[in-house]
Order: C-alpha cells, then sequence, then structure tokens
C-alpha cells in the first residue's frame, strides 16, 4: 500500500511541476509581449546567419508598418497590408499581401516575438540568472520547424531568435533595441524604375 501512496505522490508531484513549468513559460511569454508593446515605435539592429551566410541588418516597427534592410542585397517595406520585398542582386520587387500570422522576424517583424495564446507551445531549453532559451512549436501540424528564442530573465529583452527546420537553421542575434521617434521607410516605386516588378497578389 505504501509503495502505491508513494508512486500516486511521485505521479501528482510530477504533473504539478509540469504545469508549474507550462505557466512559467506563459508569464516568460506575456512578459516579452509586455515590453515590447512597451517600446510603441521601435527599431532593431541584427547580425544573421544561414549556413555560410552572414550579414548585419536593421529594421523599424511602427504598429503594423515596418521597413527592413539586410546589407546592401536585400530591403522590405510594408504599409500593413502590402509587403514590398527588393532584392538588388536581381533587381526585383516582389510584391505580395502581408501574412499576419507568420512569426518569422525577417518575414513579418511587428509579430516576431508575440507568441502568446494558444498558436505555439513553448518549453524551456536553457535558464540561469541572465537568461532563458524557449523551444516554441506550432500546435498547428502543417508548420513544420522549432524556434528557439533567447531573453534576458531579468527584463524579458529578445536576445537571440533561432529558426529551425530539419538540418536547417537560421539564427538572428538581436545587437540593439531601442525606441525611436522615426518612421519606417515606405516603397517608392521610383526608386526602383529599372527593377522587374512581380506582382503575387
Amino acid at each position: 500500500m505504501r509503495k502505491i501512496i508513494s508512486l500516486s505522490l511521485l505521479l501528482i508531484l510530477g504533473l504539478t511541476a509540469v504545469a508549474q513549468a507550462a505557466a512559467d513559460t506563459k508569464d516568460v511569454l506575456a512578459g516579452l509581449k509586455q515590453y515590447i508593446a512597451k517600446m510603441g515605435r521601435y527599431e532593431v539592429a541584427f547580425a544573421l546567419q544561414a549556413g555560410d551566410y552572414k550579414d548585419e541588418g536593421r529594421y523599424l516597427v511602427d504598429g503594423d508598418t515596418y521597413h527592413i534592410v539586410v546589407g546592401d542585397i536585400a530591403e522590405v517595406y510594408c504599409d500593413g497590408k502590402v509587403r514590398y520585398e527588393v532584392d538588388n542582386e536581381r533587381k526585383e520587387v516582389n510584391i505580395d499581401v502581408v501574412d499576419a500570422s507568420s512569426r518569422n522576424i525577417l518575414d513579418n517583424p511587428t509579430r516576431c516575438f508575440d507568441f502568446v495564446g494558444s498558436d505555439y507551445r513553448a518549453t524551456v531549453v536553457v535558464q540561469d540568472e541572465k537568461q532563458i532559451t524557449l523551444k516554441l512549436v506550432s500546435t498547428d501540424e502543417k508548420v513544420e520547424g522549432e524556434i528557439f528564442l533567447t531573453l534576458d530573465a531579468a527584463t524579458f529583452t529578445p536576445k537571440e531568435i533561432e529558426y529551425r527546420l530539419y538540418d536547417e537553421r537560421f539564427n538572428v542575434k538581436i545587437l540593439s533595441l531601442a525606441k525611436t521617434k522615426s518612421s519606417p521607410a515606405k516603397f517608392d516605386r521610383s526608386r526602383y524604375r529599372n527593377y522587374e516588378i512581380i506582382d503575387f497578389r
């Protein structure tokens, strides 16, 4: 009888620990969302790496609008509804509607740190006094891959985000994140007169 009682207690304690961990991740993600919301209009400088490719960039967000610059090779303009992706190497401009569900930092930076809700399951991968890293997996089976998000443990400031799909990894380190009075640049077709315009809308 004692063994059965002991086993039952262990199961209860184990389930309690899982529930507590789940609650902690919700608190962390809510803290991150609140931190970003308080920034209002803000600008981010970042370093990215995908395989052997490395570069630096920046983006400015104001509500649903944003402007991204990646080195000299690419720019993205978004007015909240339409996205203009400029490829300076190919001299192309791809126009498409915004994927509001995307959490990819280079596809939709307005939501790249918003994981509050039921769309993603979060688990703690690493945690110490300085940082916490969460593994995020979509609850939609059609959405493949994993996201690893590292935050400052005290302030919830985002430090790094990595996207993994099978053996491929796309890593973005946040170099700075600060409020700004500037507004995101708007797409000006006259600047790209010699570019091929491809409209997917």
